[in-house]
Formats: structure tokens, C-alpha cells, sequence
């Protein structure tokens, strides 16, 4: 029989917190096994040099596990989670869905039945064991029991404010951002109404008892923008809570909603006059930019970008010192065409429009880029201010590429 593995070298020596040699106990003092909560009859794991065994056979058949046995090879085999596991009594070696996991000790046989070490086969089984050693019970939970809320909570937050305080220790992310501002406490409050925001799981995959991989749809609707979004995560529980090890955008998807040109006509119509000076402030925004005049960006940009910028991106480099130095070294400009205001509030605007973006510093030419987008401004000290722009070209379908869709 040829048999193609990947080897994986575990040591699954398996101490329990306080160490113990138990033989064969009474009755009234077997360990008891619970499976969410519910007493295994018949089944009594063992501990021996430290490690938790349990019976195969009762085990396997008190978990619905398939299982089978060739007198002529004296193989043991089953199925678990619609994956083979095959092993033999007296070796150290078990293989489990195309990998090899080596035992510290030989499987042992125990008045006459073979046992395997239980953390293994639960792990194989994507439970969670916990020892009461007071108790004499060990509880088996699914990966996750539990834990929807918490994760629900995770992701909510990291779409809406993207705080480094829901990143692990090692994402990569934290190595951009600065670690001691408060990105949640300092998230602007919008005038503009959200009409619909859901956060879905599609698709969780617990690897272990503290990590997961994950597939999640955002949605959110506000009066002048329709976004779906799916992203993949990896979440770890770090430190007493879910967190985010890594995540990427592999769908994405803005539109215009199907009445904001009924929006636009009205406040065309109502309010003309505030209309026209949001259009007269953000093109002498642009105006100033192409034409690098520093002081009349800097009166036409939004304080807030400003402030954020000089207290999290860098630091040691200014919003001021980054202009100046683009000024000097580039020859960016941007033409708008074609707008309109499709929001208009006490201190918030949206335009809609198209962009022509081009640099004569690019590639020894022009280089153009073209898109339909919404402009978000900010009413201060009398005037209105250019806070950001979105792209509305950017659709793009990567869920069926995804290595969690093919799970």
C-alpha cells in the first residue's frame, strides 16, 4: 500500500497540569467524559504517565465515528469529520487525512483494549478538552462553543474603526500604525444616516481551539452610497479576547443609490445657493492643489485629515513637510467634471462627479486615471473642506480564487 503523507512532527506528550499516573480505577472514581455537556456512558478516559487516553472503540462509537479493523495487518481504521485515520496498536505513528503525527509513546494496549490520547483525537475532531482534575471529568466542546458573539463584536468594531487594538501581536499591519492614538475613541460621528449595515459570517473554519479562519460580507448603506464587501480573516484568541491576525478584500463592490438623482434635483431645486458654495469651495480646493499653493490647500483641507495624519502615519514627517515635498517632486493635477452635490447637511457634503487624475512625472509622460467618485467635504471656520474621495471603479470578484471557498 503506498502511502502519500505530508509529515507533520507533533510531540503530543501531553502533560496535564498536574501531572498523574492513574491505573485502573474503581468504578465510583472512573474519570467521567461529557460531551457538550452531556455524560458518554460507558466511556472512561485514563491517565496514564501524564497523558489522557480513551478507549478507541467505545469512543469512536459514543461520537458516531466509523470504524474498522483487518485482523490480517491488525490496522485499526476510521473515519472522523469525513477524514481516514489509520493507526496500530504498539507504534507511535497515527495518520489522519494525508498527514503523520509521531506519539511520543506507542499506543498502548490497556486490559485488553487499544486506547488512543484523547487531546489527539479531539483536536482530529475539532474539540476542545478540558480536565477537572477535582471532578475527575473531562469535557469536550466544538471549537467555538460559544465564542459567535464575541467574534461578531470582533469584526464589527475592525470594519468601523480598524483600531490596532483588535490586531494579534504579530500582524504586520501594526508596523504602520501608531500604537498609542486612540483610533476608536477619535471616529468622526456622520451626519450622514447609515440605512442598513449587517456584518455576515459566510463561512468559519476553526483550526484550533483559540484560531480560525473566516469568510464575513459587510454591507452598508447610506444615503449616497451602496458598498458590499467580503473579506477573508484570520482571528486568534490573544490575551483574552479574538483578534485579527491578517485579513484581505477579495470582493467589493459601490454603487449609487437608485434615487439619488431625485437627491441631487432637490437640493438643486431647494438649495441652490448652499449647493453652489460647496461646488465653488471644492474647486478652489483643486484649484489651489494644481497649482501647488501649500497655504490655500492646507486653508481648503479638512483639519481633521490633517490632524490625524501628523498624530498616526508618520509622525516624524508632517502633513505639511508630505505636501511640500509632493509639490516639489511631482506634478499631480486633477480635473473635475460633471459634478454635482448629492448630499447636503449642517456640516457634511457629498459630491458626485468624475476625476481626471494625471502626472507628467510618471513613466517620462502623462499618466491618466479616470474615475467616477463621490467627494466628501467638511463645513469649517466658514467655508467648506475637501476630507477624501472615493472611487466608484472599483469593483472586483476574488471569491472564487479564495482558498477558504475551496474548503
Amino acid at each position: 500500500m503506498v502511502r502519500k503523507f505530508a509529515v507533520l512532527l507533533l510531540s503530543f506528550c501531553l502533560i496535564m497540569t498536574t501531572p498523574l499516573v492513574i491505573g485502573t480505577a474503581s468504578a465510583d472514581k472512573s474519570i467521567q467524559l461529557f460531551v457538550n455537556n452531556v455524560k458518554v456512558a460507558g466511556v472512561h478516559p485514563i491517565l496514564k504517565s501524564g497523558v489522557m487516553y480513551v478507549p478507541y472503540r467505545q469512543f469512536f462509537s459514543a461520537m458516531g465515528y466509523k470504524v474498522s479493523f483487518d485482523p490480517d495487518t491488525r490496522k485499526i481504521s476510521g473515519v472522523i469529520r469525513g477524514a481516514k485515520i489509520e493507526f496500530w496498536a504498539g507504534e507511535a505513528i497515527i495518520y489522519y487525512d494525508g498527514v503523520t503525527y509521531y506519539l511520543d509513546k506507542e499506543i498502548p494496549v490497556l486490559n485488553g483494549q487499544v486506547y488512543l490520547p484523547l487531546r489527539l483525537v479531539s483536536n482530529l475532531a475539532k474539540y476542545s478538552v478540558s480536565y477537572d482534575q477535582s471532578k475527575l471529568s473531562v469535557s469536550l466542546k466544538p471549537y467555538g462553543e460559544g465564542q459567535e458573539a464575541a467574534i461578531q463584536e470582533l469584526l464589527t468594531k475592525y470594519y468601523e474603526t480598524f483600531s490596532p487594538r483588535l490586531l494579534t501581536s504579530d500582524n504586520l499591519k501594526l508596523g504602520y500604525m501608531n500604537l498609542e492614538y486612540d483610533y476608536e475613541a477619535n471616529q468622526p460621528i456622520s451626519e450622514i444616516a447609515v440605512k442598513d449595515f449587517k456584518v455576515t459570517i459566510d463561512r468559519i473554519e476553526y483550526t484550533s481551539a483559540s484560531e480560525a479562519n473566516l469568510q464575513v460580507t459587510y454591507i452598508k448603506n447610506t444615503e449616497e452610497l451602496k458598498r458590499e464587501a467580503v473579506y477573508l480573516f484570520d482571528i486568534r484568541y490573544e490575551r483574552g479576547q479574538w483578534k485579527i491576525a491578517n485579513d484581505s478584500l477579495i470582493f467589493n463592490r459601490m454603487e449609487l443609490p437608485a434615487d439619488i438623482d431625485k437627491k441631487a434635483a432637490v437640493i438643486m431645486e431647494n438649495h441652490q445657493t448652499e449647493q453652489n458654495a460647496v461646488l465653488a469651495d471644492l474647486r478652489t480646493y483643486y484649484n489651489a492643489y494644481n497649482s501647488e499653493n501649500l497655504d490655500l490647500t492646507t486653508q481648503y483641507t479638512d483639519p481633521s485629515i490633517i490632524k490625524e495624519w501628523n498624530a498616526v502615519v508618520f509622525s516624524s514627517v508632517t502633513w505639511e513637510s508630505m505636501m511640500k515635498g509632493h509639490f516639489a517632486n511631482s506634478e499631480s493635477r486633477y480635473l473635475l467634471t460633471d459634478e454635482r452635490v448629492v448630499y447636503l447637511g449642517e456640516k457634511e457634503a457629498v459630491v458626485h462627479g468624475k476625476l481626471d487624475w494625471s502626472d507628467v512625472t510618471y513613466n517620462e509622460g502623462v499618466d491618466n486615471d479616470k474615475y467616477e467618485a463621490l467627494i466628501y467635504l467638511k463645513y469649517v471656520k466658514g467655508h467648506w473642506t475637501y476630507n477624501t474621495d472615493t472611487s466608484l471603479d472599483q469593483y472586483f470578484d476574488e471569491r472564487e480564487n479564495s482558498n477558504l471557498n475551496k474548503n
